[in-house]
């Protein structure tokens, strides 16, 4: 469906004369494949804390083993490592991008000089007092080399060079949330019904998508500290904005009023709906149910005859 999804609305986009020039998506492999294949000519980024959540993944899981658990402190600072390398890559170059993220696999132990023109030496200065607060890994060590066996790995080297140094899905998360609040999951609805939800939802969220930060009575700007669950004890500090506002309700309010006054309910323009597209499964090839039954496998349809056959009895 996601596939399905991107399909139909990049051809929506492309229809009416707009050219994608970049997109930023996750790292769904059918919508990567269908980029490269299909519109070669626009530059395809991943959005970074996507990145960045299957490598705290990976990297939790490795600190869970046995004789690995000094990664535990390093994990946050590795994450953080991933935002900097795009961050600091504006204009996008993915081989840049990718050696300052390998740069990790040396600073972890303290080595701060790297091989390569594009990127040699680590930015910082000296790290030394209270900047100095974690141990580093033992070189040659077996945590040291499965580390760099990650950060080197063929899935990171695909997928580094192609994180967006700029924009990001955050938005897009956001309105989806907003979509959830008006259309839950857990309920089916028809489909002029959820098109009709998707149009509340992109009201609301455009109303609404860019708030300002709220204010204390002394002009402060207020802030939240919050435990996703998704960081798992982790803090995050958040903005807290200004309330919702409703605008379009009474836009929408009057709309109704004034088509209700010019037309009756029996009216062909009241009654005129789009029609609904038919359902995915229908471009699939139906086989006839009872022959589809007759066919159905089973470890049981065997022609053999176990009661004949004592070495088949169960002991």
């Amino acid at each position: 469906m996601e596939k399905e999804g991107f399909i139909r609305s990049t051809n929506h986009i492309q229809e009416r004369g707009i050219k994608i020039k970049g997109i930023i998506t996750d790292r769904h492999v059918q919508i990567v494949k269908h980029i490269r294949e299909e519109m070669p000519e626009t530059v395809h980024h991943f959005d970074v804390w996507h990145v960045a959540k299957g490598l705290k993944k990976k990297l939790t899981a490795m600190s869970k083993e046995k004789g690995y658990e000094q990664l535990q402190e390093w994990i946050r600072s590795i994450c953080n490592h991933l935002y900097w390398s795009a961050a600091s890559t504006p204009d996008g170059n993915g081989q840049l991008l990718l050696k300052k993220w390998q740069s990790v696999a040396n600073h972890v132990q303290n080595i701060h000089e790297h091989d390569g023109e594009l990127y040699n030496t680590c930015p910082h200065g000296p790290l030394e007092g209270i900047e100095r607060h974690k141990k580093w890994l033992k070189p040659g060590s077996k945590l040291t080399e499965k580390f760099s066996d990650l950060v080197f790995s063929n899935q990171m080297k695909k997928d580094v060079p192609k994180l967006s140094p700029g924009s990001q899905t955050a938005a897009l998360e956001g309105f989806h949330a907003v979509v959830n609040h008006f259309a839950p999951k857990m309920i089916g609805f028809s489909y002029h019904g959820m098109l009709s939800r998707l149009i509340l939802a992109a009201l609301h969220f455009n109303e609404n998508g860019m708030r300002e930060q709220a204010t204390t009575k002394e002009g402060k700007k207020r802030f939240d500290v919050v435990f996703p669950k998704y960081k798992k004890g982790e803090y995050t500090v958040r903005e807290v904005k200004v309330e919702c506002t409703y605008g379009y309700v009474k836009k929408l309010m009057s709309a109704v009023e004034e088509r209700a006054s010019q037309f009756s309910m029996n009216s062909s323009i009241v009654v005129q709906r789009q029609p609904a597209p038919p359902p995915l499964c229908s471009v699939y090839h139906h086989p006839d149910k009872t022959k589809a039954v007759e066919e159905k496998p089973s470890r049981f349809n065997q022609s053999h005859n176990f009661e004949d056959d004592d070495s088949s009895a169960c002991c």
